[in-house]
């Protein structure tokens, strides 16, 4: 039987098998896909283990997608953010990372075109995804809000490479109305602020799902498009399950898989 597992510390909140087990269903693939808790540092111990011919490959999260590059040929993109999120086994492995085209596909699924001005909150991994996605959707102008501004300067840095033209503030920095406002942080971090950000944005995005809404969703005009965690997870799923399986998942498969199991957890 071909085998795959979503993996990071911890991961027994991941949506992915879900996903990849509808994706199996809709295909009609006899497949197994598992949730494997694997603990920071020891990554190469754990991909060294899989031995068995059935292993296809392995969705990657935190804390694991910047050392996921030196175990496989990594795409551009990888490259680009300095961490993968999937890697196909085998005798060359190859590391991908769909997060960047994740995201726009759940930004066109909700009827999108370009765009122009952003803010960005937060500085880690998933900044960094957003910041290239955005880049693609021919962002001029970005202003990063950090606890500690200086701590986004690699962020920073990766945008001036992308032509954007881009600056890091403080978190209770005011900005002229953009584009779009994108939170990258815990909630913890957005409730003080989440008013008078929406206020500023024609959409917002939420990299939170659980627990829903957010402070920032809640703070949304009725009609303000917020596009959730959910559709970024959902919109990386999509890239990832091509590439593990060779087969088709669409947009919405993957988010109605997605959020039928949330739904079920939250019953439960």
């Amino acid at each position: 039987m071909k085998r795959c597992a979503v993996i990071g510390d911890p991961v027994e909140h991941s949506l992915s098998p879900a996903i990849h087990r509808a994706g199996y269903r809709i295909n009609g693939l006899d497949w197994s896909y598992e949730a494997i808790r694997v603990a920071p540092g020891t990554l190469p111990e754990f991909v060294a283990s899989l031995t068995d011919p059935g292993w296809v490959g392995l969705s990657v999260t935190a804390p694991h997608k910047k050392d996921l590059l030196g175990l496989g040929e990594p795409d551009s993109i990888s490259l680009m953010v300095q961490g993968g999120n999937t890697i196909l086994l085998g005798e060359e492995p190859r590391v991908y990372n769909t997060d960047v085209p994740g995201f726009i596909k759940a930004w066109r699924n909700r009827g999108l075109e370009g765009i122009s001005t952003a803010v960005i909150v937060g500085n880690g991994a998933t900044a960094r995804s957003l910041l290239v996605a955005l880049s693609g959707l021919s962002v001029r102008e970005v202003t990063v809000l950090a606890r500690v501004p200086s701590r986004a300067a690699a962020l920073c840095e990766l945008g001036i490479s992308l032509g954007i033209d881009i600056t890091a503030q403080p978190m209770d920095a005011s900005f002229r109305d953009v584009d779009l406002l994108a939170s990258t942080v815990p909630t913890s971090a957005t409730a003080k602020w989440a008013g008078s950000w929406a206020e500023r944005a024609a959409v917002l995005f939420d990299a939170v799902y659980d627990p829903w809404p957010t402070p920032l969703a809640s703070a949304a005009d009725p009609d303000q498009p917020v596009i959730t965690g959910l559709e970024l997870l959902a919109g990386q799923a999509v890239d990832q399950f091509r590439l593990l399986t060779g087969c088709e998942l669409s947009f919405q498969e993957a988010l109605s898989a997605a959020t039928a199991e949330l739904e079920a957890r939250r019953r439960s």
